[in-house]
């Protein structure tokens, strides 16, 4: 059995900490979209250093840049549309849980991959409970819109983890790769705010640069050490450690925002987390 060095192993649960503070910033946003393209921009001044005296990278190299920011932006719409039709403590569990579920199913069905049997009965366990994670309280209402566009979220997720694996391999840097990363995310994002909010979108931007801020080290921290544990360990550990975001999530959506939580999704966002680090350990 392959050793998994610990500092990787707390790289990834620091990181899984950190996006969870990041989705809280961005859950509270008034403008969401001005307030990620803010945030990437602040994460991409501080690591400008990094761009301006660090060497170009190869073509082996962009090839995931190119990529990985085409699935960021497409991450980004899609976790924009659910924040802003939905609860965190609904969306946010099923936008980060679903990913190795639908990896799983993924292999399955298109690579006629074989999964073991701790990993078929993760897959089934972590499907139960995003069933259960979506279904209406008693009384409530499906939200619909709001769990498909988690869903997408969740697919973007899957598709630039693996991406992002890669890439940092390639690059020989995880600090390299971020910074171009976070530089590239934040053209596409400020390009986007700029063609819906028009003449607007400076007003957007300055009125979320109080959330932004805070949010910059939340963004760089969570992907920094995701990249660290990736580059140094097996992807599937750190990915299930990466997971317990779920976890996180749910106690400050709780706790910081007031949302209801109950006591059917504490239970279901431990159940969620087991059956996630059985996907990806089995």
């Amino acid at each position: 059995m392959e050793t998994i060095p610990p500092l990787a192993a707390l790289a990834a649960l620091v990181s899984a900490m950190a996006h969870a503070g990041m989705a809280l910033y961005t859950r509270r946003a008034t403008d969401i979209l001005a307030f990620r393209a803010t945030s990437m921009g602040m994460t991409a001044l501080w690591l400008s250093p990094v761009l301006i005296f660090s060497p170009f990278p190869s073509w082996e190299v962009w090839r995931f840049l190119l990529l990985g920011v085409g699935l960021f932006w497409a991450f980004n719409m899609a976790m924009i549309a659910a924040f802003e039709r939905g609860d965190m403590n609904l969306v946010y569990p099923v936008m980060r849980g679903a990913a190795p579920a639908i990896a799983g199913v993924f292999a399955i069905v298109f690579l006629d991959e074989a999964l073991t049997p701790i990993a078929i009965l993760g897959l089934s366990i972590a499907s139960a409970a995003l069933i259960a994670f979506a279904w209406p309280e008693k009384g409530g209402a499906p939200k619909a819109a709001a769990l498909g566009f988690a869903l997408s979220a969740a697919v973007m997720t899957a598709s630039y983890t693996v991406n992002d694996a890669a890439g940092v391999r390639a690059s020989g840097s995880a600090l390299i790769y971020a910074a171009w990363i976070f530089f590239l995310c934040f053209c596409t994002l400020s390009l986007t705010a700029w063609i819906r909010r028009g003449r607007g979108v400076l007003k957007a931007a300055r009125s979320q640069f109080k959330g932004a801020f805070p949010a910059s080290f939340f963004n760089l921290t969570s992907y920094g050490l995701a990249l660290y544990a990736y580059a140094n360990a097996p992807v599937a550990p750190m990915a299930a450690l990466r997971e317990t975001s779920v976890v996180f999530g749910a106690i400050v959506a709780a706790v910081i925002l007031k949302e209801p939580l109950g006591r059917r999704r504490i239970v279901l966002a431990g159940v969620l987390a087991l059956g996630l680090a059985a996907i990806q350990l089995g």
